[in-house]
C-alpha cells in the first residue's frame, strides 16, 4: 500500500495535476477572505446603525421616564405657577395632550385594559 501511494506521488502526472490544485486552492482562499472582509463592513455597518437608533431610543425612553417621575422640585414649581395662573391659562393648559404622570396613568390604565381582555 505504500509503494502504490509513492508511485503515485512519483508519477510525471502527479506534478501537474498538484499544481493545479494548489492554484485552485489558494483562488478559493482569495474568495473567501474577500467574502469575508466584505461580510465584516456589511456587520459593522449594521453595528454603527443599530448603536445610533439605540441611543436615540434611549434618549426618548430616558425622556418619557423621566415625565413619568417628576421631582419634587418639578411638583413645587408647577404648584406656584398654577397658584399664580388665572383660571383661563389653567383652562389652556389642562385642555392640551395630558403631560408627565398623567401619560403613565394613561398607559398603566390602557395596560390593564389589554391585561383584562386576555383573560
Amino acid at each position: 500500500m505504500f509503494r502504490t501511494l509513492m508511485q503515485a506521488f512519483m508519477s510525471p502526472v502527479a506534478g501537474p495535476v498538484g499544481f493545479v490544485l494548489a492554484i485552485a486552492m489558494c483562488g478559493l482562499l482569495v474568495v473567501t477572505a474577500m467574502t469575508a472582509q466584505r461580510n465584516e463592513a456589511a456587520l459593522r455597518e449594521r453595528i454603527s446603525v443599530l448603536t445610533v437608533e439605540n441611543i436615540r431610543n434611549g434618549m426618548a425612553l430616558h425622556a418619557r421616564l423621566a415625565a413619568c417621575e417628576g421631582g419634587p422640585a418639578d411638583l413645587a414649581r408647577s404648584r406656584q405657577a398654577n397658584g399664580a395662573a388665572s383660571v383661563e391659562d389653567r383652562t389652556k393648559r389642562l385642555s392640551g395632550e395630558p403631560a408627565g404622570f398623567d401619560v403613565c396613568a394613561r398607559m398603566e390604565s390602557a395596560d390593564r385594559a389589554v391585561l383584562e381582555t386576555l383573560k
